[in-house]
Formats: C-alpha cells, sequence, structure tokens
C-alpha cells in the first residue's frame, strides 16, 4: 500500500476537509501513485493520523467511490479501482483542480 501523505489546511479558502482529502487522493490515483489494485489506508487510521473524524474521511472515501476511483471489498477495506495515469478526462470529471498538488511515498516498484 502507497503512503499517503495527506496535508489539511485550515486556510484553504471555501476548500471542507472532506474536499482536501478527496482531491488529494484522487489526483494521487489519476497520476499514477497508485496501482490497480491498491489497498488504502481505513477510515479509521486516515481519520486518526489526520485529526479529523472518520465521518470526514467516509465523506472522501464516498465520493471517490462514487467518481469510481476506488471500490470496497466487503470486509477487507478499500482498494484503488482504476490507475487512471495522467487522464486529465477524468481529472475533469472526478471534479479535481488543475492546479491540486500531492506529496505522495513512493510507488511499489
Amino acid at each position: 500500500m502507497p503512503d499517503l501523505d495527506i496535508r489539511i489546511s485550515a486556510k484553504r479558502g471555501d476548500e471542507t476537509k472532506t474536499s482536501q482529502i478527496f482531491n488529494q487522493i484522487a489526483s494521487a490515483i489519476l497520476a499514477g501513485k497508485f496501482d490497480a489494485g491498491d489497498e488504502i489506508c481505513s477510515e479509521r487510521a486516515l481519520a486518526e493520523r489526520l485529526g479529523v473524524s472518520r465521518n470526514v474521511v467516509r465523506g472522501a472515501y464516498r465520493r471517490l467511490e462514487e467518481e469510481g476511483l476506488i471500490e470496497t471489498v466487503s470486509t477487507s477495506g478499500r482498494r484503488v479501482r482504476c490507475a487512471a495515469s495522467g487522464n486529465k478526462k477524468a481529472m475533469g470529471a472526478a471534479g479535481i483542480e488543475h492546479d491540486d498538488r500531492v506529496a505522495m511515498g513512493n510507488r511499489r516498484g
């Protein structure tokens, strides 16, 4: 599982914490930082790491699922559904801003 380095900022204008998480994970997936089938961090673990409620993370994950970027796999958690590396059309469809930046760990090789 690639390491997510998500940063939440209180000074990001009107962007909610949920939107910040969604944008950073979606940008990472669409930039090819994940392979299809890679597991992503659990709601609980990510919420604890970011110091936010599980509902904030759950909202971001729900939107990622709605956009077809991740999927829930019964009791084993969530995983990346597709790796749409560099797909600007997919980024627009997912509502990702052109200048969103994501600090990610190294991708599995």
